[in-house]
């Protein structure tokens, strides 16, 4: 039953709603008069309106996130150097943020959920299948439904052959899904993808691509496993029932191991094939250490014992939002210039991929919550990996458009899907709540 808002709250709501609407005609105007320049603030305005609205709102609390989204992208899309110019690259922060991501998801899983799920292999069989089969015969069916020219077509059907990524880890999470089956099937089918996407490429767009394996899984290692590891040991840290977690000294000790550790690792040269590692253990050393020391702080005094749980979601969000926004503002100008076609198209492609991995699911005999979680990892793609392959195994920048512009639709529409489940919980056992 939804709640009703206070009625405290009815001046904010009505001048919200007259900003949000004020905002969407003003909007719409200047499109329609060609001035689409001239539209961004009025946009921004009726989408940050309506975000703050679902606050005072309980009965759209569910779609403040999506529209907060929505007005993240806009802002990148008309304003793109308040996010690529703050005295340095922002790029270099997209990874980080990521990993700051799935570092919180690690905090609320255990080793006992990994375990459980390669004890019940099923879920893990079916995602893996649909990964490699829905989306590159969807990707096919969209090429020729488009006609595009063949050197677009090949983009369309790479990014179909491509294993998930790890913004579908985030955006289960965030949908409460069941983590720990995506980032299982996440981290198989990257494993996999030396083999399956040359051979899906070879079957169904005529081209071999050649992909560095060692390379490519040690990126998986660094954006999933290494900080989803991070947080399983925080997770130990912090609700572990061993008796020195219960004891200051034990703790602070342990933590002062992992920036130690963490400094040592800042001269440690590893190999080419594996120096995309260094960042990502740093990271998660330091967060390790951080949490010991502000579960022995908060320990004494008196704070709450779930203060990560309260926190990190929130951080979660933001890291999101900014993660999002700064992609699509560093790469504004690609984005602009391939078309509405080619926006059509991800649309569509990654909406089947949604669609049909969540039923295919259903079919499979998996429960609701476990469909969920597998529709959002057969239709978020790796797109970096795509853009990668394109232009350096099949050397055309032609095909990595498909790649560019899909992944940024996937944010989009992940992340609306992700809230929209969140909302609506399927009431299943173990339905966790990040």
């Amino acid at each position: 039953m939804e709640t009703a808002p206070p009625s405290s709250s009815r001046p904010a709501r009505f001048l919200l709603t007259a900003a949000c609407l004020a905002g969407a005609a003003a909007a719409i105007a200047a499109i329609a008069a060609g001035k689409i320049a001239q539209a961004g603030i009025p946009a921004l305005t009726a989408l940050v309106a309506g975000a703050l609205y679902g606050q005072v709102d309980p009965r759209f609390k569910g779609t403040s996130f999506t529209l907060w989204v929505f007005a993240f992208l806009a802002a990148a899309l008309y304003y793109p150097r308040l996010f690529t110019h703050w005295g340095f690259d922002t790029g270099v922060l997209v990874i980080p943020l990521l990993q700051l991501i799935m570092f919180g998801m690690g905090t609320k899983l255990s080793l006992a959920d990994f375990a459980r799920e390669f004890r019940r292999p099923k879920g893990i069989a079916v995602g893996s299948a649909l990964v490699y089969s829905v989306m590159p015969l969807a990707g096919v069916l969209v090429a020729k439904l488009f006609r595009f020219e063949p050197e677009v077509a090949v983009g369309v059907i790479l990014i179909g052959a491509c294993p998930g990524g790890a913004a579908s880890n985030v955006m289960a999470y965030l949908a409460r899904g069941n983590v720990a089956l995506c980032v299982s099937v996440t981290t198989l089918t990257t494993l996999l993808a030396p083999v399956f996407t040359p051979a899906l490429m070879k079957l169904f767009a005529g081209a071999l691509i050649e992909v560095p394996f060692l390379k490519m899984a040690a990126s998986s290692f660094n954006l999933i496993i290494v900080p989803v590891a991070a947080g399983l040991v925080c997770h130990r840290i912090l609700y572990g029932t061993a008796s020195w977690l219960k004891r200051p000294l034990p703790v602070l000790a342990a933590g002062l191991s992992g920036f130690i550790l963490a400094a040592a690792a800042v001269p440690l040269r590893l190999p080419a094939e594996f120096a995309v590692l260094k960042p990502g253990l740093i990271l998660g050393l330091v967060l390790a250490g951080a949490v010991s020391f502000a579960k022995v702080a908060v320990a004494a005094l008196d704070g709450p014992a779930d203060w990560m749980n309260r926190i990190l979601p929130k951080v979660s969000l933001v890291s999101v939002l900014l993660y999002v926004t700064i992609v699509v503002a560093l790469n504004r100008d690609e984005l602009l210039k391939v078309g509405l076609l080619l926006v059509a198209a991800s649309a569509l492609h990654n909406g089947l991929g949604f669609v049909l991995g969540y039923w295919a699911s259903r079919a499979a005999g998996l429960s609701k919550r476990d469909s969920r979680t597998l529709s959002i990892e057969v239709g978020l793609k790796n797109g970096g990996l795509g853009m990668g392959l394109a232009l350096q195994a099949l050397n055309s920048p032609n095909a990595a458009l498909a790649p560019i512009v899909f992944g940024k639709w996937m944010n989009i529409s992940g992340s609306a899907l992700a809230n929209y489940w969140r909302g609506r919980p399927t009431l299943e056992p173990e339905e966790g709540a990040p």
